[in-house]
């Protein structure tokens, strides 16, 4: 008996150690639950979505090794039960990761996964070919091209960069007549929109060890011509391939590739034109892939190299490629930063003041050039820690511009006084966190801004910056996530990350819905969408269609 009493005393300890044990982990558990409760029930991070994501990945993260330090140590499973459970983890978590192919994030960070019994893309858009009977090698075929119209997309956005598309009245009820499908089908990987003119849909794309400019039949979707080069770049967050819009000017098509590729390529045939390698004739670091669009002004194109500091736009001759002028941050080699700031918005032509001049948002801010010497005129610091601003600078007529950026920055109307020849420093006129677009470019309608706030459709009064209406956080009710958009006609088409087709008409007063059609199947769209003739082309890195939206 008081040997029975003797071994009671003795587990006691152990007892209660388990007893703290299991109820020490049941309330991180719990307030591991309410944790994310809270972050998705309450919480509105300055961060946007991606804050919420990352922190509850974290908490799903750290309540899983709470469940298996419980079971190591405070369970009452004997320790070859405990070892053989281990082992099975081990080799489980192994497998699963082994038949993981590729991990890839949505703006919001989302994961997405990709695995290899899945074919890849390249293999894709190989069977999509020779299904159509396109092959390598074929004869070069030349394409007849017409005259360029008013409602051709001959760049990144449209002819001035604005998002403000000319074309035919649309479709409003897509319930009664929704969009019809032209055609589908698979592409490459890269995040390029189009440009387009007449028939001609030009765009880039990556094929496997290379970079693509590729031109399709914008009414059938086959491919015309493709001009590849050696290229590849590849980054953990933002995945692969190319990311700038080719521009089509007359016959000719020029590019910029992630690498920092330059290339001039005949709109008719494909044939090469002239190319240069910027960014490895400047020895500047590539770190997140090269994204602006090249900006074609009579006899230059300019691009935008970037540099350690900012301040990299480099122009070259249109007809032979060769410099004509460049900034000296492309030459700054020896700066403190290892990162290339050149940011991720395009070289963009605007009118201040009846001046016309260049203007480019870095990774540092928003620079004015002259045209000719590409001397800055006027600079206005506006930046983030990541150095990444995306939206295209807004120009009101009056000569104020709108800036707008991610990452707990938000949003700004700036002024630039002008007397004669002399620039003086931008004075800011508001600022706030009203819109804080970290992909998207936003448009002006009818004396009012509407852009993406952390992917939420917001519409802005540009004479306070106060906010007018904000779309819903569930569903879509303007939640595009990090979509596009693009305005026509008195109305917005966007496209949403997670790949729909949504027609909004723009109302001060309301977000007001008339039609949602899901296209794409996915959580990662960042390809700018492109209007032409009532026709809007989409694309991710792995899908493209087309649908005809012209009012019946």
């Amino acid at each position: 008996m008081s040997e029975i009493a003797t071994d009671a005393a003795a587990d006691q300890p152990t007892s209660i150690w388990r007893l703290f044990g299991t109820g020490l982990t049941t309330l991180l558990l719990i307030a591991a639950a309410g944790g994310i409760t809270f972050i998705w029930g309450f919480w509105d991070p300055v961060w946007g979505r991606g804050a919420q994501v990352i922190l509850t990945y974290a908490l799903v993260v750290l309540s899983l090794l709470v469940l298996l330090l419980w079971f190591a140590i405070f369970s009452t499973f004997r320790w070859t039960t405990i070892a053989a459970a281990f082992l099975l983890l081990i080799v489980s978590a192994a497998a699963v990761a082994g038949s993981v192919r590729e991990v890839e994030f949505s703006g919001d960070m989302e994961m997405i996964l990709h695995y290899r019994w899945t074919p890849t893309q390249d293999q894709l858009v190989e069977q999509h070919r020779e299904a159509q009977g396109t092959t390598d090698g074929e004869e070069v075929q030349t394409w007849e091209v017409a005259a360029m119209t008013d409602e051709d997309a001959p760049a990144y956005r449209g002819f001035d960069r604005d998002g403000v598309i000319i074309g035919p009245p649309l479709r409003t009820d897509w319930e009664a007549t929704p969009p019809t499908q032209l055609w589908r089908q698979p592409c490459g990987g890269g995040y390029s929109s189009y440009s387009v003119v007449g028939d001609f849909l030009v765009t880039l794309e990556q094929r496997g060890d290379h970079e693509a400019i590729i031109c399709y039949d914008a009414s059938t979707g086959q491919e015309r011509w493709v001009h590849e080069y050696p290229a590849y770049f590849s980054e953990p967050l933002g995945g692969w391939g190319p990311r700038a819009t080719p521009t089509i000017d007359g016959d000719a098509v020029f590019s910029f590739g992630a690498m920092g590729d330059a290339v001039a390529v005949e709109l008719s045939t494909g044939n090469v034109l002239w190319s240069r390698d910027l960014l490895s004739e400047s020895r500047n670091p590539v770190t997140w892939g090269m994204c602006g669009s090249p900006l074609v002004i009579g006899e230059q194109v300019i691009f935008i190299a970037g540099g350690p500091e900012g301040d990299g736009l480099v122009s070259l001759n249109r007809e032979t490629g060769d410099v004509i002028w460049q900034r000296p941050g492309v030459d700054l080699l020896n700066a403190p930063e290892t990162n290339n700031r050149a940011g991720y918005s395009s070289p963009q032509l605007a009118t201040i003041d009846g001046i016309e001049q260049i203007l480019i948002f870095d990774g540092e801010g928003l620079r004015s050039h002259d045209i000719t010497t590409g001397d800055q005129l006027w600079f206005h610091p506006f930046e983030n820690d990541a150095g990444v601003s995306v939206a295209q600078p807004v120009v009101f007529d009056d000569g104020r511009i709108f800036l707008a950026m991610s990452y707990g920055v938000g949003c700004a109307m700036i002024q630039v006084p002008h007397d004669g020849d002399a620039w003086s420093q931008p004075e800011v006129l508001w600022s706030n966190k009203n819109m804080k677009c970290k992909f998207t470019s936003p448009v002006l309608y009818d004396g009012y801004l509407y852009g993406l706030d952390e992917g939420i459709l917001v519409c802005l009064d540009p004479e306070t910056g106060d906010r007018m209406w904000k779309g819903g956080k569930e569903g879509l009710r303007g939640r595009f996530y990090h979509g596009q958009i693009l305005l026509t006609n008195d109305l917005i088409v966007a496209f949403t990350e997670k790949g729909d087709l949504v027609l909004v008409r723009p109302n001060p007063e309301s977000y007001e819905e008339l039609g949602h059609l899901p296209v794409f199947n996915t959580k990662k769209v960042w390809n700018p969408l492109a209007l032409s003739h009532g026709h809007v082309f989409v694309r991710s890195h792995e899908e493209m269609a087309a649908f005809d939206l012209t009012a019946e």
